[in-house]
């Protein structure tokens, strides 16, 4: 019996060992590593480096191929292009072998990407802020993107700060992302600032006009206190990034962006001195920042397939608020008009999820307020909190739960149709996924 028994507890150590192996390898990540790195003379690189040899490396975020033309191999037996089935960009061998290692020279000027974040923003006093997410592949294909994980190293000389949130270093920063999402580095002469005006960390663009950059310190607080109000409060200290960038090809505007506590503010152009002397500058800067505040409190609640839920509820948040300030009407009504006649007639999958997002926001916020009052932001309110305790839910199906537990199974339904139909008229867009 006794050595019965120690052969069961051999074989059933056996067994547990042999499970635990195939749990940590099916759950196992491979690691990439991406090392960025700026020179004295402001040249910019990547190099890749993989744990095994790969022959194609294939680039998780493609909204469109300006690699092609800004990023230069450093060996010339390397090239990038687009896979013909998938658009998606790629790194492979001339010669068809398999490689361990590749890298490349980056141009890191700013280009404005409709579908994602820039890959770089420069400021004026030669800081430059780069998108991780940009660098981000995946050995072979991305079919299973989430089975790699990344370990960012940024190298700068050591006149220039490398700043994530609540870090700033000299020389070299490391630090190890997954394949979702990613965050905005900050290279250059600006340090931290210990005080933290208005609770935030702000890198801000000297070059910005003096009457901008006053209107950014002036409009943190009342907004912050105006969405404290009405969402989660954030549960980490923000970071703002104000930038700017000259364009020679007559193009100029500002795009944004929020990715985790990081929000991103960027113009570009000519001369903003005289950009803000223009027509409604004041009204345009206020709903734009107004509109990235709200991304900011939606805590990364976005989803590229249904993005009116959360373009649109930010849009009606900026509309919100610039209400509550009293801000130009003959401006607000402009705004609500081009954002019907562009629901009505645009083919345009993006301006359908901002203008076509923002009617039906306001359509929900106007039903919710027949029994509470905070409408449309106590949807999000309670969307946000679900969502903390269950980050695998499906939001669309939460979305249309909450909203009808807040109004009623009719209105929900009906909303849901008028979107599926409005997406289903667009061409080459299969629809809202029910």
């Amino acid at each position: 019996m006794h050595k019965k028994l120690v052969l069961l507890v051999l074989l059933a150590c056996a067994i547990g060992i042999w499970l635990a192996a195939a749990w940590m390898d099916a759950n196992s990540k491979a690691i990439v590593e991406v090392e960025v790195s700026k020179t004295e003379q402001d040249e910019w690189f990547v190099a890749y480096h993989f744990e095994e040899p790969v022959e194609r490396v294939t680039f998780i975020r493609n909204p469109d191929t300006s690699r092609l033309q800004r990023w230069a191999p450093i060996e010339p037996n390397y090239y990038l292009a687009v896979d013909s089935e998938t658009g998606n960009e790629y790194v492979a061998r001339s010669d068809g072998q398999a490689f361990n290692s590749v890298a490349f020279q980056l141009d890191p000027t700013y280009v404005a990407l409709r579908k994602d974040y820039a890959p770089f923003s420069t400021f004026s006093d030669g800081g430059t802020a780069w998108f991780t997410g940009r660098f981000k592949v995946c050995p072979q294909s991305c079919s299973s993107a989430l089975a790699f994980s990344y370990n960012f190293t940024m190298q700068a000389p050591l006149s220039d700060y490398i700043r994530l949130p609540e870090q700033a270093v000299r020389g070299e920063l490391n630090w190890q992302e997954s394949a979702s999402d990613g965050q905005v580095v900050y290279v250059g002469p600006q340090a931290a600032d210990a005080t933290a005006k208005n609770g935030f960390e702000t890198i801000i663009d000297p070059i910005l006009p003096a009457s901008l950059k006053q209107r950014l310190r002036q409009d943190v607080p009342p907004l912050t206190a105006y969405f404290n109000q009405r969402m989660p409060h954030l549960t980490e200290r923000p970071m703002l990034l104000a930038s700017f960038s000259p364009t020679t090809d007559g193009r100029f505007g500002y795009q944004g962006g929020v990715i985790g506590n990081q929000m991103l503010l960027h113009w570009y152009g000519h001369s903003m001195a005289e950009r803000v002397t223009a027509p409604y500058f004041v009204e345009d800067t206020l709903w734009f920042v107004a509109h990235e505040f709200a991304h900011l409190y939606q805590a990364g609640q976005f989803s590229n397939e249904q993005a009116w839920i959360h373009e649109g509820a930010a849009e009606f948040m900026a509309l919100s608020y610039l209400r509550t300030i009293r801000t130009n009407g003959v401006y607000l009504n402009h705004r609500l008009q081009g954002a019907k006649q562009k629901c009505a007639t645009s083919e345009d999958t993006f301006e359908v999820h901002y203008a076509c997002g923002l009617l039906w926001a306001a359509d929900i916020d106007q039903q919710i307020k027949l029994q509470y009052p905070h409408g449309l932001f106590f949807l999000w309110y309670m969307y946000v909190q679900e969502l903390a305790e269950d980050p695998y839910a499906d939001t669309y199906q939460l979305y249309f739960k909450l909203l009808a537990q807040l109004t009623d199974e009719a209105f929900a339904e009906q909303l849901r149709t008028r979107v599926e139909l409005r997406y289903q008229q667009l061409p080459a867009v299969t629809g809202i996924a029910p």
